[in-house]
């Protein structure tokens, strides 16, 4: 059996993660909210770093999904990620992309076969 102390120990627990969880459910609401208004700082257009790498913005959507980072739609249709993550992991996924020589595309797995203008970041 539990003893009292485990007990409460574990109520203390839950309670703070509760917690958590509201404030979490507040900032997502929060962002939502954002329906085409005012961008929260720290976040970015997909499309403005789509365009910055030189990659689709179909191709960004999907390397923010496959690489875990949060993209948020809007009422506008667009989506809005967080900027610091989105460029940090296009710049992990974008270098360790192959590209054959003369070939107009790259390659990499998270991604398939894309073009790329610009070459690869920095």
């Amino acid at each position: 059996m539990i003893s009292n102390v485990k007990f409460n120990e574990l109520a203390n627990r839950v309670e703070q993660l509760v917690g958590k969880v509201e404030e979490l459910q507040g900032q997502v609401k929060a962002l939502a909210d954002t329906q085409g208004g005012a961008i929260p700082s720290g976040m970015a257009p997909l499309t403005t770093l789509a365009a910055e790498f030189g990659i689709s913005t179909k191709k960004a959507e999907e390397l923010a999904h496959n690489t875990g980072v949060m993209l948020i739609k809007q009422k506008s249709g667009g989506f809005i990620t967080n900027e610091g993550k989105f460029r940090e992991a296009a710049r992990l996924v974008l270098r360790a992309a192959k590209r054959k020589y003369g070939s107009a595309y790259w390659f990499h797995p998270l991604l398939g076969k894309f073009q790329m203008s610009g070459g690869i970041p920095k």
